[in-house]
């Protein structure tokens, strides 16, 4: 009886630090990290304030698992794109283009999790996603390069630059603003630039 008490303890622990995660990411999605408040989150969540603390120490510490939460699960979606192609370029093409397109399917997330000034452990935790996501693109632009579909090119600080292209691009207003026939072809003339950059036959 004991165990699964403490079973039992365990995965309502879990069920309630998730619940404080998806009300978070939701906060931010309407209002950016700006407007986040401890209050609120536990509010969102249907908890008490002080439970909320019992989870996250401080309010940085609750905006950077939330940060982190939001972006790993956007690196899954463009990590699984990575691996569906015909051909490196192909590869790169759809991880790029689902890079863009789940950025721009929510807007002010998308801010917040790129530009929005923060904090700086927040800073932080951003630029170590930005590496994570240069890696993904680093290993496509390696494997392209060794079947020779990709210029000779130091991988790292191509995928950089490409990250750095597409994160800026995304939350310009002509893109964010843009109707929805608008946004798919600025998406295919950033993704067209990217690869302009590093194929030697990026197609159309």
């Amino acid at each position: 009886m004991a165990y699964r008490a403490t079973a039992n303890t365990e995965q309502r622990k879990q069920q309630v630090h998730a619940s404080i995660l998806k009300a978070g990411k939701a906060l931010v999605s309407e209002a950016g990290f700006r407007a986040l408040s401890m209050a609120a989150v536990a509010e969102r969540a249907g908890i008490a304030t002080g439970t909320l603390y019992r989870y996250f120490s401080s309010k940085t510490a609750l905006c950077v698992s939330i940060f982190a939460h939001a972006t790993e699960h956007e690196i899954q979606q463009v990590s699984a794109a990575a691996k569906s192609g015909a051909s490196v370029t192909e590869r790169l093409r759809n991880a790029l283009a689902t890079f863009a397109q789940r950025a721009l399917q929510n807007p002010a997330l998308a801010y917040a999790l790129i530009a929005e000034p923060a904090e700086p452990d927040l800073d932080q935790a951003r630029l170590d996603y930005r590496a994570a996501w240069a890696d993904t693109f680093a290993a496509l632009i390696r494997e392209g390069i060794r079947k020779n579909e990709f210029y000779a090119q130091p991988d790292r600080l191509s995928a950089a630059a490409m990250v750095g292209a597409m994160a800026e691009a995304l939350i310009t207003p002509a893109m964010t603003q843009a109707s929805t026939t608008q946004r798919n072809r600025q998406i295919q003339q950033v993704v067209q630039f990217c690869l302009r950059a590093v194929a030697h036959n990026p197609g159309d």
